[in-house]
C-alpha cells in the first residue's frame, strides 16, 4: 500500500536529497532517479508549496503521469512527474509539484 502523500511534507523530501527513487517502466523494467532538489516557492501558513527535481537516464524517458515509485525510507509513493529536460550528458530531469492547505 503506498505512502499518502499528504503525510510526507518538503521537509522529508529535503532528508532524502540525493537518495535513489526506483520507478517500473516497461519494458525497460527499473528505471532509478535521483532527488537533487527540494525548492520551497511561497509557502504560508495555510498553503504549502514545493517542487521536488529528479535526475533520470537519458533513455528511456518517463512520459508525463503519475508514477509509483518506491523509496528505501519513504517507502512506495504515487508521484505525478513531469519531464522538464533532457540531454544525452545530464539525463532526463523530472519535476513534481506540490500546491495544497495544510494540515490543521
Amino acid at each position: 500500500m503506498p505512502t499518502p502523500l499528504e503525510d510526507l511534507s518538503a521537509k522529508h523530501f529535503r532528508e532524502q536529497l540525493h537518495s535513489p527513487f526506483k520507478v517500473q517502466h516497461e519494458p525497460a523494467g527499473t528505471i532509478t532517479l535521483e532527488l537533487i532538489d527540494v525548492a520551497e516557492n511561497g509557502s504560508s501558513p495555510k498553503m504549502e508549496l514545493f517542487s521536488l527535481q529528479f535526475r533520470g537516464p537519458f533513455r528511456p524517458r518517463l512520459d508525463q503521469r503519475t508514477h509509483c515509485m518506491e523509496h528505501e525510507k519513504l517507502g512506495e509513493i504515487e508521484i505525478f512527474l513531469t519531464p522538464i529536460s533532457a540531454d544525452q550528458q545530464d539525463g532526463t530531469m523530472y519535476e513534481a509539484v506540490f500546491h495544497r492547505f495544510r494540515k490543521p
